[in-house]
Protein backbone atom coordinates (compact mmCIF):
# COMPACT_ATOMS: atom_id res chain seq x y z
CA UNK A 1 0.00 0.00 0.00
CA UNK A 2 3.02 2.69 1.08
CA UNK A 3 4.11 1.85 -2.51
CA UNK A 4 1.18 2.39 -4.34
CA UNK A 5 0.26 5.83 -2.55
CA UNK A 6 4.18 7.45 -3.30
CA UNK A 7 3.64 6.16 -7.02
CA UNK A 8 0.33 7.44 -7.53
CA UNK A 9 1.50 10.81 -5.40
CA UNK A 10 4.12 11.11 -8.18
CA UNK A 11 1.95 10.55 -11.02
CA UNK A 12 -0.50 13.41 -9.25
CA UNK A 13 2.43 16.07 -9.36
CA UNK A 14 3.97 14.77 -12.76
CA UNK A 15 0.53 14.80 -14.32
CA UNK A 16 -0.41 17.97 -12.65
CA UNK A 17 -4.27 16.34 -12.51
CA UNK A 18 -5.80 17.17 -9.08
CA UNK A 19 -9.69 16.83 -9.66
CA UNK A 20 -9.99 13.67 -10.48
CA UNK A 21 -12.33 11.81 -7.94
CA UNK A 22 -11.23 8.13 -8.71
CA UNK A 23 -7.43 9.38 -8.13
CA UNK A 24 -8.55 11.48 -5.15
CA UNK A 25 -10.43 8.54 -3.82
CA UNK A 26 -7.76 5.95 -3.71
CA UNK A 27 -5.33 8.39 -2.69
CA UNK A 28 -7.64 9.00 0.45
CA UNK A 29 -7.70 5.54 0.68
CA UNK A 30 -4.32 4.54 0.75
CA UNK A 31 -3.12 7.49 3.57
CA UNK A 32 -5.77 6.34 5.58
CA UNK A 33 -5.05 2.61 5.51
CA UNK A 34 -1.03 2.65 4.65
CA UNK A 35 0.40 1.88 7.88
CA UNK A 36 4.60 2.49 7.28
CA UNK A 37 6.02 5.52 5.12
CA UNK A 38 6.25 4.78 1.42
CA UNK A 39 10.52 5.00 2.03
CA UNK A 40 10.28 2.89 4.98
CA UNK A 41 8.35 -0.06 3.80
CA UNK A 42 10.42 -0.53 0.64
CA UNK A 43 13.15 -0.96 3.43
CA UNK A 44 11.20 -3.25 5.98
CA UNK A 45 10.32 -5.22 2.81
CA UNK A 46 14.10 -6.02 2.11
CA UNK A 47 15.48 -6.13 5.44
CA UNK A 48 12.74 -9.23 6.29
CA UNK A 49 13.62 -11.61 2.62
CA UNK A 50 17.37 -10.59 3.89
CA UNK A 51 17.35 -11.28 7.79
CA UNK A 52 14.45 -14.05 7.39
CA UNK A 53 14.26 -15.17 4.25
CA UNK A 54 11.13 -14.63 3.09
CA UNK A 55 9.36 -14.48 -0.05
CA UNK A 56 8.81 -11.06 -1.59
CA UNK A 57 5.73 -11.99 -1.63
CA UNK A 58 5.06 -12.74 2.23
CA UNK A 59 7.21 -9.50 3.20
CA UNK A 60 5.03 -7.16 1.33
CA UNK A 61 1.32 -8.54 2.81
CA UNK A 62 3.38 -8.22 6.50
CA UNK A 63 4.41 -4.81 5.40
CA UNK A 64 0.97 -3.82 4.61
CA UNK A 65 -0.52 -5.54 7.20
CA UNK A 66 1.69 -4.74 10.04
CA UNK A 67 0.67 -7.23 12.40
CA UNK A 68 1.03 -6.48 16.32
CA UNK A 69 0.92 -10.15 17.63
CA UNK A 70 2.55 -13.23 17.61
CA UNK A 71 -0.25 -14.86 16.32
CA UNK A 72 -1.21 -12.28 13.66
CA UNK A 73 2.51 -13.00 12.45
CA UNK A 74 2.07 -16.55 11.94
CA UNK A 75 -0.52 -16.70 9.70
CA UNK A 76 0.67 -14.28 7.25
CA UNK A 77 4.53 -16.79 7.96
CA UNK A 78 2.07 -19.69 7.19
CA UNK A 79 2.19 -19.89 3.46
CA UNK A 80 6.24 -19.85 3.58
CA UNK A 81 8.14 -23.31 3.55
CA UNK A 82 9.82 -23.35 6.71
CA UNK A 83 9.20 -22.84 11.05
CA UNK A 84 10.59 -19.68 12.47
CA UNK A 85 11.43 -19.57 15.99
CA UNK A 86 9.81 -17.94 18.50
CA UNK A 87 12.88 -15.64 18.56
CA UNK A 88 13.06 -14.63 15.16
CA UNK A 89 8.76 -13.60 15.14
CA UNK A 90 9.65 -12.04 18.08
CA UNK A 91 12.22 -9.67 16.51
CA UNK A 92 9.99 -9.03 13.33
CA UNK A 93 6.94 -8.19 15.72
CA UNK A 94 9.67 -5.44 17.56
CA UNK A 95 11.26 -4.48 13.64
CA UNK A 96 7.41 -4.07 12.24
CA UNK A 97 6.78 -1.89 16.10
CA UNK A 98 9.64 0.56 15.29
CA UNK A 99 8.29 1.12 11.60
CA UNK A 100 4.88 1.95 12.22
CA UNK A 101 3.15 5.26 11.92
CA UNK A 102 2.14 7.13 14.59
Amino acid sequence: MAEALRIIEEKVVSSGVTNDEFINNTLDYLRKFSKVDPDKAKELVLELMKKFGLTRLTAIQIVNIMPQTVDELRMLLSTERREFSDNDIEEMINLLKGARKS
